[in-house]
C-alpha cells in the first residue's frame, strides 16, 4: 500500500487513506525531550466527490481527552497540497492552514502559529507519509530563527473493520 507518486495522482492517494485508523501518538515540548506517548483513534474519510480528505482523530494528553481534525486535499490549480488543521490542545481556537508539496510516499505542508506571548509567529511543518500499511503523520515546530524540532509523530495501522 506505498504510495507510488509515478503513476497516481494525489487524489488517488487520498483513496488509500480512507478508513480507520489506530495507533500511537507522541508528543515534544522541548526540542528532544519526549514529553508523553498515547495511543490515538481516528477516521480518515473522502468528502465532496473525493477533493479533499478529512481526518477526524481523539487521543489524550496527561490524561485529559483530545480531538482533532486535519482537512487535505491537493489544489488542481496552484499545484500544490493545501490542509487545515484544528484540535482541543496545539490550536486554541485558530485554524492552522498549510500549503506544500509532494514529499515520497505522501506529502510536506508549511504553516504557521501566533506565539501566545506575543513574540514573533512560529513555524509548523507536517509530514503525511504512507509507508507499506503504516500512516505517519509528524509534525515540527519551527522557531522564529529557523530551527526545527520535532512536536508530534503519530504512527497508525489501518483497521479492518
Amino acid at each position: 500500500m506505498t504510495f507510488e507518486k509515478s503513476n497516481e495522482s494525489p487524489h488517488h492517494f487520498f483513496t488509500q487513506l480512507a478508513g480507520n485508523w489506530r495507533g500511537t501518538s507522541k508528543l515534544w515540548l522541548e526540542p528532544d525531550t519526549l514529553a508523553g506517548e498515547t495511543p490515538i483513534v481516528g477516521t480518515i474519510q473522502l468528502i465532496l466527490e473525493g477533493r479533499f480528505a478529512l481526518f477526524l482523530y481523539q487521543s489524550s494528553i496527561e490524561g485529559e481527552a483530545q480531538h482533532g481534525m486535519f482537512t487535505f486535499g491537493y489544489n488542481t490549480l496552484l499545484d500544490r497540497y493545501e490542509t487545515s488543521w484544528v484540535d482541543s490542545f496545539h490550536n486554541n481556537t485558530g485554524i492552522m492552514f498549510c500549503t506544500g508539496s509532494e514529499i515520497e510516499n505522501g506529502f510536506s505542508v508549511l504553516g504557521s502559529y501566533p506565539d501566545p506571548n506575543g513574540g514573533p509567529d512560529w513555524g509548523w511543518r507536517t509530514e503525511v507519509e504512507l509507508r507499506e500499511d503504516k500512516l505517519i503523520i509528524t509534525a515540527y515546530n519551527i522557531m522564529p530563527e529557523g530551527e526545527e524540532a520535532k512536536a508530534t509523530e503519530s504512527i497508525l495501522t489501518k483497521v479492518n473493520t
